[in-house]
């Protein structure tokens, strides 16, 4: 079948079969927790004026349908039976200050008893405000300072982020200074970046400089010009524009979202252009700092996973997922990404990974959910990492030069809980 017809029996399936919401656990940010449980009636974890906390958790067994792709491994890490717990806490001793403690706990797989292969990621993070200084409302953050995107995510987009940040905003205005001290595109490097908007992102500004710790030479300073808006209709969009002395980069989105009836459905279109030697000698040597489940809900087309197959690119991507809600106990979902990559000196990359099944909640006033699925794209946490190892490790991935996802068709069942 031709990329085009694919593409067309992805919109249609997409549209008419099901998913706006992963059948995966949602990513569950180390930060603001007072403010995200106000609105979670189902979370039955004790709570007072000063402490409040969070578990999410989620059990899963996949089952591959042969072996597609040569980075996966007989025996890959997230092979089942498994399961990834993720204990939050969010400490206000006053108003202004936070401390938020997150243990990811985690196991792959069974296969090897259940101590071999578990793992504890600890994330400390502290925050601390500052109302009307200056005419700004101030925030400052230290140590994990969960995802992080720069602009409208040209160059850093939903990065998991070590470090600190300054952030003032009033009235549309919004000025945050950060530093990723675990290396936005390798781990033994570090990144600034200044990004300032104005009208709720309307028209930005970013600088970004780069510390790399290594032989790889990558331009030092990048600058880029964006505009994003969020519409109530479902609408938004992004533009974005940069350069430095190697080379320029791109990126445009459009995105909708809207119900109708029993359907859900979001649909997001994007180009991204980057130039040759943009980010130096780093392309083709990217790292991501580790491999964790929660970041299922990542798109495959990032500069991340870009980079690990080179740069002088322009990439096309179409996101389209659906849900039909038959009531408050059945859905049907779909979600799809196709991408048609077009480098210049190497092979260009047509695909098109895909995820549908069935959700499950078998308790109405709960988010607790089963799921039944079938997909073709998983985490690439599958490498070995030393001589005689059979298994990676997600918290130390051998993953230069390495996408964040593998195409390989599964089965799969998960469960899915908060409380």
């Amino acid at each position: 079948m031709s990329p085009f017809r694919r593409l067309g029996a992805v919109l249609f399936f997409s549209l008419f079969l099901p998913g706006t919401a992963f059948p995966y656990l949602d990513y569950a940010p180390n930060e603001y927790l007072f403010r995200q449980v106000e609105n979670e009636s189902f979370r039955i974890l004790p709570r007072t004026e000063n402490w409040v906390f969070a578990v999410d958790a989620d059990f899963f067994k996949p089952m591959f349908l042969g072996t597609n792709d040569a980075n996966l491994y007989k025996f890959d890490f997230y092979h089942g039976n498994g399961f990834w717990l993720s204990f939050r806490s969010e400490y206000r001793p006053v108003d202004d200050l936070s401390i938020n403690v997150k243990l990811d706990l985690t196991q792959g797989t069974s296969s090897n008893g259940p101590t071999f292969l578990a793992f504890v990621i600890p994330h400390v993070g502290l925050t601390y405000r500052v109302p009307r200084f200056l005419g700004l409302d101030w925030e400052f953050r230290l140590s994990d300072i969960a995802r992080q995107t720069v602009g409208t995510g040209l160059f850093v987009e939903m990065k998991e982020t070590v470090g600190g940040s300054i952030t003032a905003t009033d009235e549309g205005f919004t000025a945050k200074l950060l530093v990723d001290g675990t290396g936005s595109f390798r781990l033994d490097g570090g990144l600034a970046a200044l990004d300032v908007s104005f009208g709720d992102g309307l028209i930005g500004t970013t600088v970004l400089v780069q510390e790399i710790q290594t032989e790889f030479r990558a331009p030092r300073l990048t600058g880029t010009l964006y505009s994003r808006q969020v519409y109530g209709n479902g609408f938004s969009y992004g533009l974005e524009a940069g350069a430095n002395a190697n080379a320029s980069a791109s990126l445009a989105y459009a995105e909708f979202k809207g119900d109708a009836g029993m359907l859900g459905y979001r649909i997001k279109p994007q180009y991204r252009h980057y130039g040759s030697r943009i980010l130096g000698q780093l392309p083709g040597r990217v790292m991501h700092n580790f491999v964790a489940y929660d970041q299922n809900d990542k798109p495959y087309t990032t500069l991340m996973n870009i980079m690990a197959y080179g740069d002088d690119v322009d990439t096309f991507t179409l996101q389209a997922d659906a849900e039909i809600r038959f009531n408050v106990f059945y859905r049907l979902f779909a979600e799809t990404e196709y991408v048609s990559w077009f480098f210049k000196g190497q092979q260009d990359l047509r695909t098109l990974f895909y995820r549908a099944g069935l959700r499950f909640t078998p308790f109405k006033d709960r988010d607790d959910e089963f799921a039944f699925l079938v997909g073709n794209r998983y985490l690439n946490a599958s490498t070995q990492i030393a001589s005689g190892r059979t298994y990676s490790s997600p918290v130390y991935p051998d993953l230069e030069n390495k996408p964040l996802f593998i195409r390989q068709l599964y089965l799969m069942v998960n469960y899915s809980v908060k409380f």
